[in-house]
């Protein structure tokens, strides 16, 4: 069996969109999920066949519309990083959404109810689980679909998904609840426990606690970020789709379907690499390889196509050809040793 553990981590959840994105199209058929706070969300969607709405909802999704937080001013703290005025800004924006002792889930709970059916949910083939905290003495729970009344799916939903900055409400029969990752940040073990051997983790760096890794026969493939998804809680268009481009692009990545570290490149043969190199003189392979701590040719190859484009200023989120970089380098006379081995490999 193939489970799914979604780690919770608020807008950063838009991730998880695309790295499942990826994983269907590889191929990888889920036998079970299980979500933590943002992750309870959108593992009830994956579960449910709905990804595609899954996917819509993250493209689609504003501040505004979601937590009441200026959408206009969230884009300037974002875009520009957080200087002095700018934290002047972020605070009085919260301030704004606190003045009812905290930031308002209704527009939260709305989306969870018209997202997610749960009745489409309960017939689904895909196993379901979340994990939340019961404030009465700080009960967690990890919960399968079987263990939820039905009814209250959206509700258990939304506690795991209840972060202190949102106003305090009793959410489920009388009760007060916490999120989810205050116990278990990433909840593989409810997967094991019904039966996985092969366990998909996307980690997207969320805020909490990590249970201590638990003595595991399951095979655990793990997908994250290299690089900062933002904040969980501000977030706009921009940033939500450049994040379901890095789940999906780093999930094939992870699949094998791309190259690279830092940058994604097409991906090609062993033989290929060795190809590329087999005009370098072996001196300049050499030093190049010892610069750039490479293990093999096709290990230095990849470094220093990314050497080039960090140093071209290039994004990261697009792919890459070699050949492309190659030529960006050609253009460029610098007498660097990386630029001058990059000029030297052989493409055609």
């Amino acid at each position: 069996m193939v489970g799914l553990a979604l780690e919770g981590g608020g807008a950063k959840g838009s991730y998880q969109a695309g790295a499942y994105m990826a994983l269907k199209k590889c191929g990888v058929k889920v036998n079970a999920v299980a979500g933590t706070s943002i992750g309870s969300l959108n593992g009830a969607l994956i579960a449910s066949h709905d990804e595609n709405k899954m996917l819509s909802l993250w493209k689609d999704a504003t501040m505004t519309e979601l937590l009441g937080i200026d959408e206009n001013k969230a884009h300037e703290i974002l875009k520009s990083g957080l200087t002095l005025n700018k934290l002047k800004i972020s605070f009085t924006e919260i301030y704004k959404a606190f003045k009812s002792k905290g930031l308002d889930m209704s527009n939260y709970r709305a989306l969870v109810r018209n997202a997610v059916d749960e009745n489409k949910l309960r017939k689904s083939d895909i196993i379901y689980g979340l994990t939340t905290i019961k404030l009465a003495n700080m009960t967690p729970l990890e919960l399968y679909l079987d263990d939820i009344e039905e009814g209250k799916l959206h509700d258990y939903i939304v506690a795991s998904s209840y972060l202190p900055v949102f106003k305090k409400e009793k959410l489920i029969d009388d009760g007060y609840y916490l999120d989810g990752g205050f116990y278990n940040l990433s909840p593989s073990d409810m997967l094991e426990k019904v039966g996985c051997d092969t366990i998909y983790v996307v980690n997207i760096k969320g805020i909490g606690f990590r249970k201590p890794k638990f003595k595991t026969k399951a095979k655990i493939v793990e997908i994250k970020p290299k690089n900062n998804l933002g904040s969980i809680i501000f977030f706009d268009k921009t940033t939500t789709l450049e994040n379901i481009s890095r789940g999906y692009n780093d999930t094939m990545k992870v699949m094998g379907k791309l190259d690279g570290q830092d940058y994604y490149f097409y991906k090609r043969p062993n033989w290929f690499y060795k190809r590329l190199n087999h005009a370098v003189p072996e001196k300049l392979y050499k030093a190049a390889r010892a610069l750039l701590h490479g293990s093999d040719e096709k290990d230095t190859v990849i470094k220093a196509l990314e050497y080039i484009l960090k140093k071209e200023k290039k994004v990261d989120l697009e792919k890459y050809r070699i050949k492309d970089v190659v030529k960006l380098a050609k253009k460029n006379d610098d007498e660097n040793i990386i630029y001058i081995y990059v000029r030297k490999l052989r493409i055609w």
